[in-house]
């Protein structure tokens, strides 16, 4: 098992890693819309929250060498069930061809007043 950090990652906040490669796949803790310097965006629209946590994805694919195209899995927990369409429109366009797995789960609320989190599961390049 290898733990997955660095400067231009967003750290942990609690008693968990980031990120994690295991047998092959890399395993994402959720995201927040958290910027690597720390800044937070709770008060941010939907969308740049969702451009946040999709930057840090980016850079954590990027850090376990791998790349979008070799994600497996998704977990998006949204605040609101309203905020489905825009996320699946934001995703889509993000996403591009590539269809992983995905499930959306709509809670009450969130860290801090977010709107978005999302963990994930990918495979490791060969």
């Amino acid at each position: 098992m290898k733990i997955i950090t660095n400067e231009q990652l967003p750290a942990a906040n609690g008693h968990y890693s980031t990120a994690i490669i295991s047998n092959n796949l890399l395993f994402v803790s959720g995201q927040l819309p958290v910027s690597t310097d720390g800044t937070h965006h709770h008060d941010e629209p939907f969308e740049r929250q969702f451009e946040v946590v999709f930057e840090n994805i980016l850079q954590i694919l990027h850090a376990s060498d791998t790349e979008k195209e070799k994600i497996v899995k998704v977990t998006a927990y949204i605040s609101d069930v309203s905020l489905w369409p825009e996320f699946n429109k934001l995703y889509a366009s993000f996403m591009g061809d590539h269809k992983p797995v995905r499930t959306v789960v709509p809670v009450p609320a969130l860290h801090y007043g977010y709107q978005l989190e999302v963990e994930l599961i990918a495979e490791i390049k060969e």
